[in-house]
């Protein structure tokens, strides 16, 4: 895929899915998520809401297929917040979404939410 039109499809892909509420909040390193999550007093939807406003000058990482081998393409993006919990400074949270289609039509997941560098 075109590097240039990768984000802007895949975010055109993600779009309906959060309309729909077809993307789900599962992340792989659930205690790494959760641990930041809670530290900074965010909610599922606030994933979503900042999910939300993704745009493609905030992608990392083009599609690239799933490391457990299961279909659909995983995307990475860098995306400015500034802390609620001290020292409230500004950061880069890492977002990690998977967009695969089933019987269905398109489904998506959070596979990562956190704050970068804290691979």
């Amino acid at each position: 895929m075109d590097r240039l039109l990768a984000a802007p499809l895949f975010l055109l892909r993600l779009k309906p899915l959060l309309a729909d509420k077809k993307l789900v909040f599962k992340p792989r390193k659930w205690r790494k998520t959760m641990e930041f999550m809670l530290e900074e007093g965010l909610h599922e939807e606030d994933v979503y809401d900042i999910v939300a406003k993704l745009k493609p000058e905030h992608y990392h990482q083009e599609p690239e297929p799933d490391d457990d081998g299961s279909g659909g393409d995983v995307m990475v993006f860098f995306y400015p917040y500034r802390r609620q919990a001290p020292p409230q400074d500004s950061i880069l949270l890492y977002i990690k979404l998977k967009i695969w289609a089933d019987i269905d039509g398109d489904a998506g997941v959070v596979m990562s939410f956190h704050d970068e560098g804290n691979i």
